[in-house]
């Protein structure tokens, strides 16, 4: 059984809009809503084996908050520049190449693909991951290269504004 946590970037700021979509920091509320899901996970005991980002300032910067709130070395971050501008074929084929020795990992990344993606591994009925949404699927595999769509089951989606 491997668990996929997908996260999607915290809030970004819009405050200079000659700045590149790519360049894009974090705003107050992405700063202060990136620890409060981190932080959801360590209260369950969750820390992923691994996480995997895409390098888009605001996604990368929320990468490393999370991993900061769950005591995760910085430097364990795999950056993958794919991420930035893939849908959801393209992702799921990264997310099967994971390195097999982690049972879980998370993907910091961006919409629509993110939200796709869980819809396409679990058939999640998610209309949209908001800004640091976190979707955790379980998948019946033993390998990462065993991923298939529809292979998933929806375990948890949370988001800042729900606390449930």
């Amino acid at each position: 059984m491997k668990t996929l946590y997908l996260l999607r970037h915290a809030k970004s700021s819009w405050a200079a809009p000659e700045q590149k979509d790519f360049d894009r920091p974090l705003d107050e509320r992405g700063l202060e809503e990136a620890p409060e899901m981190a932080a959801r996970l360590l209260a369950r005991g969750e820390i992923p084996d691994m996480v995997v980002s895409s390098p888009a300032l605001r996604a990368l910067s929320t990468a490393r908050i999370v991993c900061e709130t769950l005591s995760r070395p910085l430097e364990g971050i795999i950056e993958n520049r794919q991420i930035y501008l893939a849908g959801s074929p393209k992702l799921q084929q990264l997310v099967s190449l994971f390195d097999e020795s982690a049972a879980s990992a998370m993907l910091v990344a961006h919409n629509p693909a993110l939200t796709d993606l869980a819809n396409d591994l679990a058939h999640a009925g998610i209309d949209n991951i908001p800004t640091c949404g976190l979707v955790t699927l379980e998948l019946p595999i033993e390998h990462w290269a065993e991923l298939l769509p529809g292979i998933g089951s929806l375990r948890s989606f949370e988001y800042p504004k729900n606390t449930d």
